[in-house]
């Protein structure tokens, strides 16, 4: 199957990109865009219209390596959907083919690429499935050349959350500084462990220009043996206000203190899954 075979559902977002003389990718990362009989060179496609094209760099559909990153806890309202879209966006403004994918019930990351795309912003490309379906899909966007899939996971313990987790390269697991969070933490850790996967914490909804809840937060994983994220995120409302306007922190408000933590946790979990170097490499090869 080749990146013009590839569906990502009858009504997604799909987008077909490339980087030669037909389409321009422009700052904003939504580039100008054609798709297969669908739309004319330089036109943005609209929710209707991408559904039968995926991303990809002209030659590089082939490519392999694609990474898989979950955000899985053992707890609810700690902001895993909040870091996926984030991360997303960062990725996708990085140069990188990206989908999300929503495996929770409420469909809040789903809702929020459906209000995107309304408003003709395509990327990233978000994807609402279940759990039954998710061995199938990353095979296919694997093969249509995505190089990254980040997966937000239903609260609580369950089978969704596993399969998830059980797909990943590594998982992030974002908390904040409470102890049913730092239990939950420690409880998804341990199935991350079970399952042979590495695993980071990452302290969200900190206190601004406060570090008491980061030293607690370090030494909670430091004991039970978690590597945390250098990156603290902090309790900043650009966050649910970009969320309102189907946007992220650093769309919205791209020179806040918001948007810059989301920046570098993103160039960090780049490092830590080598994922622009390999893009990169296997671009430049093509």
């Amino acid at each position: 199957m080749t990146a013009r075979q590839y569906l990502l559902g009858a009504r997604m977002q799909a987008a077909l990109v490339h980087k030669c003389k037909s389409a321009g990718m422009h700052k904003s990362h939504v580039a100008k865009l054609h798709l297969f009989k669908k739309t004319k060179p330089g036109t943005i496609a609209t929710w209707n219209e991408c559904n039968s094209a995926f991303v990809h760099n002209c030659k590089t559909a082939q490519r392999s390596n694609m990474r898989k990153l979950t955000i899985s806890i053992n707890k609810g309202g700690v902001g895993k959907t909040m870091f996926v879209k984030s991360l997303s966006a960062a990725a996708a403004d990085a140069g990188l083919n990206v989908l999300g994918l929503d495996l929770d019930s409420q469909r809040n990351l789903a809702t929020w690429g459906k209000r995107r795309n309304k408003e003709g912003i395509v990327f990233p490309i978000v994807k609402p499935i279940n759990e039954q379906d998710l061995e199938e899909e990353l095979r296919r966007a694997e093969k249509a050349g995505c190089d990254l899939v980040i997966i937000d996971t239903p609260p609580g313990k369950n089978t969704e959350s596993l399969a998830a987790m059980e797909a990943a390269d590594h998982i992030l697991i974002p908390f904040w500084n409470d102890q049913d969070a730092y239990e939950g933490v420690a409880r998804s850790w341990k199935t991350a462990q079970q399952l042979g996967k590495t695993a980071s914490g990452a302290l969200n909804f900190a206190t601004p220009n406060s570090i008491t809840h980061e030293i607690t937060a370090a030494g909670v994983l430091k004991g039970i043996g978690l590597e945390m994220a250098p990156v603290v995120v902090h309790r900043y409302d650009v966050h649910r206000q970009a969320s309102a306007m189907a946007r992220v922190a650093q769309e919205l408000e791209p020179n806040s203190i918001a948007a810059d933590e989301i920046r570098k946790l993103w160039v960090w979990l780049d490092q830590r899954l080598q994922l622009c170097t390999i893009a990169q490499l296997q671009r430049g090869a093509a």
